[in-house]
């Protein structure tokens, strides 16, 4: 009899102790209920502000571990932003470190995203993949952010999608990154913007949020490709317990509202990311 219950208290330890491992790993974004976007540097006051959020986006190259600390102090999460498939020319000291393997070229030639001053980067380059690894550790693991926000992602989609054998090489040459990211900090929570088709079939076990920028209600509901994606994430998801982040810069209500009715944490900035 006596072994009999030190059986069953062992084996009830055990469940304990998965419990405890089941939670202590889950979601990190799962109490996130409102979030701000911000890539300028920051004032005192902002620093202050930014407490009263549950999740801040910011430019970690304008930040110390020290105004980062401030910002957590209350709770909220902060993560980094990191351009994960272009190179930023204003971003000297990243932008130099890259090597010509590292530019994706097509007929020879860079792509230029005059918009933004930044270049198409090739996932599939072992020196791009540890130089973005390197950053990761400098920006976001030094100065005690939670996450980083891995921008241009939906690149891969946009540009590829029509040429199944490149984007095949780029999607996998971004599991091998995200791969090295997850080994080498596994304590690093990740949100992917864009890329619903790379999310699906290639990146939704590595991240813990999926943001859709552009989600403004009339573009949404008048949308067959919209509502179909509206679809999928919802599968993701549950498959995978992602939170969905949604920004709107138009129709600020009705966008709130069509993002609540489907569990989405929403954000509505009419102006730009600069602004405070």
């Amino acid at each position: 009899m006596y072994i009999q219950k030190k059986g069953i208290l062992l084996l009830l330890l055990m469940v304990v102790i998965s419990l405890m491992f089941f939670f202590s790993s889950s979601q990190p974004l799962k109490n996130v209920n409102s979030y701000k976007i911000y890539y300028d540097p920051p004032t005192a006051a902002i620093i202050e502000e930014m407490q009263n959020y549950d999740l801040i986006l910011i430019e970690p190259v304008f930040y110390s571990a020290e105004d980062v600390k401030k910002i957590k102090k209350s709770g909220t999460l902060v993560y980094g932003y990191i351009n994960a498939m272009e190179a930023d020319r204003w971003n000297t000291d990243l932008f130099d470190r890259m090597e010509d393997r590292d530019f994706f070229e097509q007929n020879g030639k860079r792509i230029y995203y005059e918009q933004w001053d930044s270049y198409l980067m090739d996932m599939t380059s072992d020196h791009y993949r540890q130089t973005l690894t390197d950053e990761v550790e400098r920006q976001i693991l030094s100065k005690g952010l939670d996450g980083a926000f891995l921008d241009t992602v939906g690149n891969i989609d946009n540009e590829f999608l029509s040429e199944p054998q490149t984007w095949d090489e780029q999607t996998d040459g971004l599991v091998k990154w995200l791969s090295t990211l997850k080994s080498s900090f596994p304590d690093l929570s990740l949100i992917q913007n864009w890329g619903f088709t790379t999310l699906e079939q290639k990146t939704s076990s590595y991240v813990d949020g999926f943001m859709w920028e552009g989600f403004d209600y009339s573009s949404i509901v008048q949308d067959d490709w919209s509502l179909e994606n509206l679809q999928r994430l919802k599968e993701i998801r549950k498959k995978h317990d992602l939170q969905v982040f949604t920004v709107s810069t138009m129709e600020e209500r009705k966008s709130a509202k069509l993002a609540s009715s489907h569990r989405f944490v929403h954000y509505h900035n009419s102006s730009t990311y600069n602004d405070w």
